[in-house]
């Protein structure tokens, strides 16, 4: 619960930052400087295909994907673990966006269009998510633990390369990442605590699966 407690106390002081356009947020303009200035042609490519991976229809449909599969497997609790998840993912990215209405970074540094406010990163939140309870839900169907390591480290360095895209494109500051991170890993974390509980907490995996 003090872990829990600290965690929500981050992400208050970060929204207060950010209304007060004070504390962390004086890193913003010299960060976000700094990755334009290095752009690249091939890093942009790069870029441009991160950010379209990591974008709301992407995300939905990796959502769907693994719920049909679920779904087909009849793992329930599991298909309603992602649903849950992904449904209030995007419910916190409207309404954080709607209650800040932070405004993006100039648009002459954007290399993609967008027209809604900046914080959180839509990408950032749905993207740690959505992979993140998918992941979580495939590592206690692997019986090899290196594996499950592997897969764990890719779905990360994913996740952080997508928020990455969207600095370097220029349509987020960096504090909008961090909080999208930060909001989406904690209501990833009470997804799987509740779909635990649930599942009347017999395993020591986040979540209970029968055999397959």
């Amino acid at each position: 619960m003090i872990v829990l407690a600290a965690w929500v106390a981050a992400i208050g002081e970060l929204t207060d930052n950010v209304v007060d356009r004070d504390g962390l947020t004086r890193i913003d303009p010299g960060w976000l400087g700094w990755v334009i200035a290095h752009r690249a042609p091939d890093l942009t490519a790069i870029a441009r295909l991160l950010s379209d991976a990591g974008d709301t229809m992407s995300m939905l449909a990796v959502a769907l994907t693994a719920s049909a599969v679920l779904a087909w497997r009849r793992r329930w609790n599991e298909v309603a673990t992602v649903i849950v998840a992904t449904a209030g993912a995007g419910a916190l990215v409207l309404i954080g966006k709607h209650v800040v209405g932070r405004s993006r970074p100039p648009v002459v540094d954007h290399l993609v269009t967008e027209t809604n406010q900046s914080f959180p990163s839509g990408h950032s939140l749905s993207s740690l998510v959505v992979l993140g309870a998918v992941v979580a839900i495939a590592v206690t169907h692997l019986r090899v633990r290196a594996l499950r390591m592997v897969l764990v480290a890719l779905t990360a360095g994913l996740i952080a390369a997508i928020g990455w895209s969207r600095l370097y494109l220029g349509v987020h500051w960096p504090t909008d990442i961090l909080a999208g991170w930060l909001v989406g890993g904690l209501w990833l974390t009470a997804c799987l605590m509740t779909a635990r509980r649930i599942r009347h907490g017999h395993t020591d995996s986040p979540l209970q699966t029968t055999p397959a």
